[in-house]
């Protein structure tokens, strides 16, 4: 059984990263934090990891009967995607073009469909649920990462607020 917001969050992460990022200058979107990534990383790295697994692993499972389903190099992927030099506005359109085709294939899941398996050579028999589960997990700790990423800036800048509210994350 799907928690009740698994479904909501799947279909609204395009419109939550449209909202955080549309607009925003480079500046904001192109900053690598300590880390690495930049929140434009992390956008590229949800769209492109989109057409490598995490939803197209349900297409498989929905295709054949406990399919073999391969692990993939995230990082490897997103080189290899080009998407990280895609601008903001590109990867937003994109990634929510994707997201609203694949809610289509989401939405017509019955519940005895959640249950199928495959069998994913790191993590071993996984399920249609657990898979939607995951990326929903997935989604918002990257929009968390984010928000993150987006707030470093503002965090140095804060003047004394900062040591009368300093940050507990």
């Amino acid at each position: 059984m799907l928690f009740s917001s698994t479904v909501d969050t799947l279909a609204r992460t395009p419109s939550v990263l449209h909202a955080l990022l549309d607009g925003l200058p480079d500046e904001a979107t192109c900053t690598p934090g300590p880390e690495g990534w930049s929140a434009r990383d992390v956008l590229a790295h949800l769209l492109s990891v989109h057409y490598a697994s995490n939803l197209q692993r349900v297409r498989w499972m929905l295709d054949a009967d406990d399919p073999p389903i391969p692990n993939i190099d995230e990082e490897q992927v997103l080189e290899s995607s080009g998407m990280r030099a895609w601008p903001v506005p590109r990867l937003l359109d994109e990634f929510a073009a994707a997201r609203g085709e694949a809610m289509e294939m989401v939405r017509g899941v019955t519940p005895a469909q959640l249950a199928r398996t495959g069998r994913h050579e790191v993590a071993g028999t996984i399920t249609i649920e657990g898979i939607l589960h995951h990326v929903a997990y997935h989604d918002l700790a990257h929009i968390a990462q984010i928000a993150k990423l987006l707030s470093l800036p503002l965090d140095a800048r804060r003047g004394a607020m900062a040591t009368s509210y300093p940050d507990d994350n």
